[in-house]
């Protein structure tokens, strides 16, 4: 994934990208009134994969809606993560997709990871959700 990419869905979206360090987490999404922001500690998310993996996860936050505050119980703030990351896996790497990848040859998750630029144990929970949600990959 080209990181220029999630920058553009971003700017088309208007969304605001902050660069500020954060206690605890490499990146999070803060939405006020009609204004959203992803905030990237760009110290902790060195790396153009682990930056790409923020983005994109946040990005999923943000198409499905999927909020919560700090201090929100575990049970919600669990359940808005995985709605982000169903959202962002549907929308950056399909199943159909990830499919017809597998079929050409990339069967690890390495090679997914490496093929959408994203850290692989990110990839593994997308591969785990899909294989789980359609029986496999057949």
């Amino acid at each position: 994934m080209d990181t220029n990419e999630l920058y553009k869905k971003m700017e088309n979206e208007n969304i605001h990208y902050i660069d500020h360090n954060l206690y605890g987490t490499e990146g999070m999404i803060t939405h006020y009134e009609d204004v959203t922001a992803i905030i990237v500690d760009e110290e902790k998310a060195s790396t153009q994969v682990t930056k790409n993996t923020v983005l994109i996860q946040e990005l999923g936050h943000y198409m499905a809606g999927a909020y919560y505050r700090t201090n929100s119980p575990y049970e919600l703030i669990d359940k808005m993560e995985h709605k982000a990351d169903k959202k962002a896996w549907e929308e950056f790497f399909p199943y159909e997709e990830i499919k017809q990848l597998m079929k050409k040859g990339l069967t690890t998750i390495t090679q997914l990871a490496e093929y959408y630029d994203v850290e692989a144990p990110y990839m593994a929970r997308c591969i785990n959700y899909y294989y789980n949600q359609y029986h496999g990959f057949e």
